[in-house]
């Protein structure tokens, strides 16, 4: 009898570790491009939101959030609102070789920054967007979605948050 329970436990045993080790062998998957560039820019967000913008601080805060996230976001703004929902700031700090560059999207009138569907589609819904892949002609040269959030403070939209994930 003892020796049946000696074996028993010594199956039950072997079973538990071959259970652990088959848990262990299964790799978690790696996050995806677009979930890293979700998660890191929901925290830039709530940085936004608990301590809001200005036009003093948002180029610097824009270029830290560059600095301390994957080399494979190519580029990052916050456009700045006034009260009719128009950009009136956006730096746009983006990568090109092993430099970060800087441009003002609000202040090129050329580029029609409040037309852009990147800047309206979150005012207007209020949501995070992801936008359908599109060639960056006379800016990167290269085919990007962007990841555009609405910053929210005390209800209203204030800014726009963005990320531009080049794609294949």
């Amino acid at each position: 009898m003892k020796k049946n329970k000696l074996i028993l436990g010594m199956l039950i045993f072997a079973s538990s570790m071959m259970i652990i080790s088959s848990c262990k062998n299964e790799a978690t998957p790696a996050p995806t491009a677009e979930q890293t560039v979700e998660t890191a820019l929901n925290a830039f967000v709530a940085t936004l939101v608990s301590t809001p913008p200005t036009t003093a601080d948002i180029s610097d805060r824009v270029k830290n959030y560059m600095l301390t996230n994957s080399t494979t976001f190519y580029g990052s703004t916050v456009a700045l609102l006034d009260n009719a929902h128009l950009a009136t700031v956006s730096p746009y700090w983006y990568r090109s070789g092993d430099s970060l560059l800087l441009t003002d999207l609000a202040a090129d009138t050329s580029y029609h920054i409040n037309d852009q569907l990147w800047l309206r589609q979150p005012i207007d819904g209020g949501v995070a967007i992801w936008t359908d892949p599109y060639f960056d002609a006379g800016g990167g040269n290269i085919w990007m979605k962007t990841r555009s959030v609405p910053v929210i403070v005390n209800g209203q939209i204030i800014a726009v948050a963005t990320t531009d994930l080049p794609t294949p």
